[in-house]
């Protein structure tokens, strides 16, 4: 009974795993379209990885109910190891290296996240400026006219659309 627990514990721990392997893709994904600008992908890969976040958050809430019924005081990784290893050594160690495996895609996975929001305020700072030069750029012509669009400059002759005959 305890033995097929545990293995089921094990298939838990790997679909937690392939989930973080998929966040660390579409982090390295969302990386190269902001390095390239494709904006209009972004929402696509964004929903992806909130599916699958969601997913992730699944599992662990299958470990928790699993821990709970091994009497193990809590669902982390370090808990499960130590009373493991009591009964079966050999699978202790697999969850050791599973262990090892989640803290490095965790390592990854946050690096590549403060690269994409060093990406985002970059691409940020770049469109204000753009929008800043393009206001600037206006700024003299809008200038020359008042709140009605009449040129108020003295310099030239008032035009209109009526024309009186005299």
């Amino acid at each position: 009974m305890i033995e097929e627990k545990i293995k089921e514990l094990e298939n838990i721990i790997d679909k937690e795993i392939d989930g973080y392997k998929n966040i660390e893709k579409l982090y390295a994904d969302k990386k190269e379209i902001l390095i390239h600008g494709k904006s209009s992908d972004l929402y696509d890969v964004d929903a992806r990885i909130m599916d699958t976040y969601k997913s992730i958050n699944n599992s662990c809430e299958a470990r928790k109910t699993l821990t709970k019924s091994l009497n193990i005081p809590t669902f982390s990784l370090t808990d499960i190891i130590n009373k493991v290893r009591d009964k079966d050594e050999e699978t202790a160690q697999k969850l050791e290296a599973k262990k090892k495996e989640v803290n490095a895609l965790a390592h990854k996975i946050y690096e590549l996240e403060c690269t994409n929001m060093e990406l985002i305020k970059h691409g940020m700072h770049i469109t204000n400026k753009t929008l800043e030069i393009i206001i600037r750029g206006l700024k003299p012509i809008t200038n020359e006219y008042n709140q009605r669009g009449q040129n108020i400059t003295k310099e030239q002759l008032e035009m209109s659309s009526i024309i009186e005959e005299g």
